[in-house]
């Protein structure tokens, strides 16, 4: 994850309350350095800024809610669980995370229980970092807070496999609404096309990082997940894919067709 800039995600709730504002301190670091995570072990519920910085190694912190409600967690099993398979195991849900960029911040709707904050990038010895060192068993509750949501400047509603959204948006800062309707994990990465190359192209091309430069994302968000990511794009063309694994074919979403272009543009 090249640190092209510092990223917002705002996770948005499924009951009605609304956001936070987009500007304000961080409840709680997320530092990542040297194969190890650090963080609090407790965070009040309800909207919490969770701010990550990393240590350059490309990290992909993902945030799981489990499910087991208020019994013991088995954060061993589940890592191992995740580190074998393309989706999110049955007993959590992914609420999303930074997907790009080595600071990065995200606004999470925490509810009370217990969560698993990880890394799911594999490294060279074909293990997620999570099962590493880079995870962290975090316990919430308290009253939940509730802000008021940002304005949306254009949405895009992910599925099997295609990605629901309009093919030009306007320059400048904005916040995108981003919304998994479909029954997979889906992600949002952003990468801008470099001049003159075709989505075609870059789809083709053995080394697509000489075609594009990544941007910002929103990592893997669980079936039912909205999002709030704010960004600041420049007129040009863009593509935008998911690289989650479908568990049937066992392909990247990108070779099923969840690959859309956009153009930028006044």
């Amino acid at each position: 994850m090249p640190a092209y800039l510092s990223m917002l995600i705002i996770v948005s709730p499924a009951n009605g309350d609304r956001a936070p504002e987009a500007h304000a301190a961080a409840d709680a670091v997320i530092t990542v350095r040297d194969g190890r995570l650090s963080m609090p072990g407790s965070i009040a519920s309800g909207w919490r800024r969770i701010r990550v910085e990393e240590d350059g190694a490309g990290h992909i912190i993902v945030a799981f809610r489990m499910r087991q409600g208020s019994g013991p967690v088995d954060m061993r099993r589940f890592l191992a669980d995740l580190d074998t398979a393309g989706m999110t195991p049955r007993t959590a849900l992914a609420i999303g995370g930074p997907e790009i960029g080595d600071t990065g911040e995200v606004i999470l709707e925490l509810k009370p229980g217990r969560y698993v904050f990880t890394c799911v990038r594999s490294g060279a010895d074909g293990h997620r970092h999570g099962m590493n060192g880079e995870s962290r068993l975090v316990t919430v509750a308290g009253r939940k807070n509730v802000r008021a949501a940002p304005r949306v400047g254009d949405t895009v509603r992910m599925a099997e496999f295609a990605y629901v959204a309009a093919e030009r948006w306007k320059p400048g800062p904005r916040v995108l609404r981003v919304e998994n309707i479909g029954q997979q994990d889906h992600q949002l990465r952003i990468n801008r096309l470099r001049d003159g190359v075709t989505t075609r192209e870059w789809l083709a091309a053995e080394k697509p990082g000489a075609y594009a430069k990544p941007v910002v994302g929103v990592a893997r968000m669980g079936p039912g997940a909205v999002a709030y990511l704010p960004v600041d794009l420049s007129q040009g063309d863009y593509v935008i894919y998911c690289l989650v694994t479908d568990p049937a074919s066992k392909q990247t979403h990108v070779m099923r067709g969840m690959v859309k272009p956009i153009r930028v543009e006044k």
